[in-house]
């Protein structure tokens, strides 16, 4: 196996495996950007050894397949720590789908597929765009007015940017004032009431919050 040919498939899996991360890193993921092209990087060179090796052993696609296999199980363990449990509620879903995805991508590169692993990311970028676009229209959006009573904190507004990020909603005309060493901070929350009520638990989880009222 020439080094051009293992250098073009670590650059195809940075390039592919990074055009994905972009779209989950845009939506504010846990798996972004660097961890996406990292998982891709893993399993094609995982897969361009043993390519290497079953042509210089003159071996079959059985190891090839085998190898699949184990990248498979083992990226289910990366996807299974993305995944969390909140109450009841299960997140990270489409996350851990997406690094196994990549993985996926990854031996497919490996195996030497350029064409066909093309096809394969942007059918995934499609499917992630696409059906985002359908979820949002599908799920109807609704207008709660937030009051929150806690003590002052200067990352406050930018830990809940990132969490109204992670659930899917939007923060609107937000007012933040002071009340002696407290601050009352009021905005509107604009979602699907599925995902104002995983806001509203995770807001509550925050601790230290004196009044919280939603309207």
């Amino acid at each position: 196996m020439e080094l051009i040919d293992i250098v073009l498939k670590l650059v195809l899996a940075v390039a592919l495996g990074g055009l994905i991360g972009l779209e989950r890193e845009a939506r504010d993921k846990p798996a972004g950007l660097r961890t996406n092209i990292l998982v891709c990087l893993g399993s094609t060179m995982l897969m361009t050894m043993a390519v290497g090796i079953a042509q210089a052993k003159g071996g079959g696609g059985d190891s090839l397949v085998r190898l699949a296999a184990a990248v498979a199980t083992g990226i289910g363990f990366l996807g299974a720590g993305a995944i969390m449990q909140s109450r009841g509620m299960i997140h990270g879903l489409t996350t851990a789908s997406t690094i196994w995805v990549v993985a996926a991508l990854g031996l497919v590169i490996g195996a030497g597929y350029y064409i066909p692993s093309l096809i394969f990311t942007l059918v995934v970028i499609g499917t992630l765009l696409a059906f985002r676009k359908f979820e949002e229209k599908y799920h109807r959006e609704s207008a709660f007015r937030y009051s929150v009573r806690l003590p002052e904190s200067p990352e406050l507004l930018a830990r809940l940017r990132r969490m109204s990020f992670h659930h899917g909603v939007k923060m609107d005309r937000v007012s933040l004032k002071r009340e002696g060493r407290m601050h009352v901070l009021t905005f509107t929350l604009i979602g699907p009431e599925e995902k104002e009520r995983e806001f509203a638990r995770s807001l509550a989880e925050l601790g230290d919050i004196e009044e919280l009222k939603v309207e």
